[in-house]
């Protein structure tokens, strides 16, 4: 629509290498990982891109980074790459375990003019502890304590699991008095360590009554509370859905975003482990027009089973990666079938 800008993301992993060895984790292995001037060529390679798209298309489009790893904060360019990215007229934003944030590091943060900071919560103390390592829990909070005294926008994330499901209420309450921004919640995907957990993905009642739960705390906090999942955008809506053939909302891969790996890997989700190209060697231009995974993703006719035929496929389709994971845990390569924790399926008109 006319006015409205197109909200395009980069989501970039600086480096593989973490300080934690967090149970749920999709990352896999150490890479050869891009340097400084290679990552700015890339990011030359990605504002020509979207500068061509707003000559040629009249789009006007706001355009982010966010930055992750790994744990970003052990790759030594993070802050130039910050300060590139932003004079390339980037905003930009960070995923941390929080773990590594100090005083000074949340000061340099505000200096960069970094847009929020995202840190992983997976509980409270005890909980947290289990999933992400024994006194991860006090570290991650210092590092919040830390960006907040500085006037950095923080909001955290949890990797929703039976682990951690009935920790919701607790950490609202936690946001609330810490002075954290937002709250929002993740699927676990079974892939990297994450497979060793698969017996505690919610089933799909038990994920309707999570979000019929979750909706209601949103609706009576004064944090915001929310779900990327396009399953609970579902869930919070009326049944007047769109039956249309073009995505307008819903699972982000491929479509409103990117991933980069920090190889250079290019993917249309971080936990969709599906390379479709490197940035070293290609026209991101021509990747995101050309690429027949991109364009699978965004083409109702190409999935299958029940969100294939979903009336609410134009505002879902699913989590992608949760799909993904799913299919290749009894042998199949297919990431446009049904998403298995969906109990929202309704059959278009």
């Amino acid at each position: 629509m006319p006015g409205i800008p197109f909200d395009f993301f980069v989501q970039w992993h600086l480096t593989e290498r973490c300080n934690l060895h967090c149970r749920h984790c999709y990352q896999q292995a150490v890479v050869d990982e891009m340097d400084y001037g290679e990552i700015c060529q890339a990011i030359d390679n990605i504002k020509k891109a979207i500068d061509s798209w707003v000559i040629d298309y009249g789009m006007e489009i706001s355009p982010s980074f966010h930055f992750t790893g790994g744990e970003p904060f052990l790759n030594d360019d993070l802050f130039p790459l910050l300060d590139y990215t932003r004079k390339c007229g980037f905003s930009t934003a960070l995923m941390s375990n929080g773990t590594l944030i100090t005083g000074d590091i949340a000061r340099r943060l505000r200096m960069a003019e970094v847009s929020d900071v995202q840190v992983s919560i997976e509980g409270l103390e005890e909980v947290h502890d289990s999933i992400r390592g024994h006194g991860s829990y006090r570290r991650a909070l210092c590092g919040i304590e830390n960006l907040i005294s500085q006037g950095v926008d923080v909001n955290i994330n949890l990797t929703l699991s039976r682990l951690n499901m009935g920790q919701i209420k607790g950490l609202v309450r936690l946001a609330e008095e810490m002075g954290i921004s937002a709250l929002t919640v993740s699927r676990l995907v079974i892939c990297g360590r994450g497979k060793g957990l698969a017996d505690e993905m919610l089933s799909p009642q038990e994920l309707v009554d999570f979000y019929r739960n979750l909706a209601e705390i949103k609706a009576s906090s004064r944090v915001m509370v929310d779900s990327r999942d396009p399953l609970f955008t579902v869930a919070v809506m009326d049944d007047e859905s769109p039956d249309a053939d073009f995505p307008v909302g819903g699972c982000a891969a491929g479509i409103f975003g990117i991933t980069i790996a920090a190889d250079g890997s290019i993917m249309p989700c971080r936990r969709m482990d599906l390379s479709i190209g490197n940035i070293r060697e290609l026209s991101f231009r021509e990747l995101w027009a050309e690429s027949p995974v991109l364009w699978s993703l965004r083409n109702r006719h190409e999935y299958h089973g029940s969100c294939g035929s979903c009336r609410y496929w134009a505002v879902c389709r699913g989590c992608r990666a949760v799909a993904l994971a799913s299919a290749r845990s009894v042998g199949r390569e297919d990431y446009l079938g049904p998403d298995p924790q969906c109990a929202y399926y309704r059959k278009a008109k």
